[in-house]
């Protein structure tokens, strides 16, 4: 019976480690475009400060996105607003914080 208790805490510790966030929607400012790649990206900062709750604010700085995922017919100087989701790994993989930029749309 102790064994099985140890297994069941060590499973919990593992896994309580990852962990996920998403912001309803982020404000940003699009700062320049990427033409370095031959995929264009739109260089976004934010406009304002980091949400609450973000997993890595210092993450959701500064993000790339490509002009077609923006609705709205954006360029350099709008302002955005988009759907962000960040997670963290757990302690067994990868431990560190992945921010994805998704549907984006004109302010």
């Amino acid at each position: 019976m102790r064994k099985l208790a140890a297994v069941v805490v060590g499973c919990l510790v593992l896994t309580g480690c990852a962990a996920s966030w998403q912001g309803d929607e982020v404000r940003y400012r699009i700062k320049a475009v990427d033409n370095s790649t031959p995929t264009e990206y739109f260089e976004l900062e934010l406009a304002g400060g980091a949400p609450k709750g973000a997993l890595d604010a210092a993450d959701l700085a500064r993000e790339f996105v490509q002009p077609s995922d923006v609705s709205g017919g954006a360029a350099v100087g709008d302002e955005v607003l988009c759907l962000v989701e960040q997670k963290k790994g757990s302690a067994i993989g990868d431990s560190h914080v992945v921010t994805s930029v998704k549907s984006c749309k004109k302010a």
